[in-house]
């Protein structure tokens, strides 16, 4: 493709990228965990998903740690959308290393596959092992302790915050078995139902900038 029309679609890409953020944006701005809508849901959900991961390379330290502070929603979403959009420019474009190497950025900065990847599980735990040890992978009640606020702990109640730390360490659990392909499918299909029962408690400062 010429030159000139790469820019083109560049900018056609970023144009149409826009409307999507905003929605992204707005559909878990609006969200109350009274009534929140299924897509804004599983959107919260991977929000959620990026915070505790946050908070846990944070804890642990070491090469683990986060290189800067916490996205508030709306940063999060436009990066997930930029490199939603870089994935797409990696399989299209005949020079990818450029794009792939943004795409391998925004995985890092944005956590992602962090609970479901087996490769970061194995980082993880190594990365514990050298920290010798981490308190809040000790117990379900000692990874709620160590990764939620007093507030979100009384927004998930005794019993979310069980099926909180259930679900996502039965997620470490899952992944460090990953070599017995039988016993990861195992505890992995266990945890499905599980996520629908998650409490979604990290909404605090949501919208604090535009990233």
């Amino acid at each position: 493709m010429p030159p000139c029309y790469r820019g083109a679609e560049r900018s056609r890409r970023r144009s149409a990228a826009a409307p999507l953020c905003r929605a992204w944006c707005a559909a878990l701005a609006t969200l109350t965990l009274q009534a929140p809508t299924l897509a804004g849901v599983e959107h919260l959900r991977e929000y959620q998903d990026y915070i505790l991961a946050y908070r846990l390379r944070a804890l642990i330290g070491g090469r683990l740690r986060p290189s800067g502070a916490p996205l508030s929603l709306p940063a999060y979403a436009a990066r997930r959308l930029r490199r939603q959009a870089l994935a797409r420019e990696v399989t299209a474009s005949g020079d990818y290393r450029a794009a792939l190497r943004d795409v391998d950025r925004l995985t890092d900065e944005l956590n992602f596959g962090f609970w479901h990847n087996p490769g970061e599980t194995v980082a993880l735990l190594t990365a514990v092992v050298a920290a010798g040890g981490c308190p809040a992978l000790e117990s379900e009640a000692a990874f709620t302790d160590g990764l939620l606020t007093p507030q979100e702990r009384a927004r998930a109640g005794v019993d979310g915050c069980a099926v909180l730390g259930r679900y996502y360490l039965g997620l470490v659990r899952a992944s460090a078995a990953y070599l017995d392909a039988e016993v990861f499918d195992r505890l992995r299909g266990s945890l499905d139902a599980v996520r629908e029962r998650v409490p979604l408690v990290v909404v605090d400062g949501v919208v604090t900038d535009e990233g």
